[in-house]
């Protein structure tokens, strides 16, 4: 009963996801460990980027191909209809080119991480060269990103 009463109280989690985890929506297959993170995305306040949906489309462009237009729709309209469009504030994109101009030569990566810095969620990610290139800048990896393998284990608590 008493563990019951913590996750009421628990402040319900809100995370940033990656381009990664759009992508399944999308009918591209991703790594497992992303894949296997999708389930929990009940349990969370799942917010997107719209230039994550572009960079999703550009993937299935240069990778998948044209096959299936309807099939991209549909995912488009259920990640619209299922998680929160969230809005880069102008102090995230400045502070994006910040992490560009320390050696991360992958904008959108650095605009993920700014984003969920200012606007205060976390930002899902599996991309361990981005964490690690933030660690080893002394950006804050602890309070801003969460790995699938970290969402587990807190949504389990």
């Amino acid at each position: 009963m008493l563990k019951g009463r913590k996750n009421t109280l628990k402040k319900r989690l809100r995370v940033l996801v990656d381009t990664t985890f759009l992508l399944p929506a999308l009918g591209v297959e991703v790594e497992e460990e992303a894949e296997e993170a999708i389930p929990l995305f009940r349990k969370i306040g799942v917010y997107y980027l719209e230039v994550g949906v572009l960079e999703a489309i550009w993937k299935i462009l240069k990778i998948v191909g044209l096959e299936n237009f309807e099939r991209i729709r549909i995912g488009l309209e259920a990640i619209r209809k299922t998680y929160t469009l969230a809005y880069p504030p102008t102090e995230a994109y400045v502070s994006a080119i910040g992490i560009y101009k320390r050696g991360h030569k992958d904008y959108i990566d650095a605009l993920y991480y700014t984003t969920a810095k200012v606007l205060n969620l976390k930002f899902l990610t599996i991309d361990e060269e981005f964490i690690e290139f933030l660690e080893n800048n002394e950006y804050d990896v602890e309070d801003t990103i969460i790995t699938p393998r970290e969402l587990k284990i807190y949504l389990s608590e």
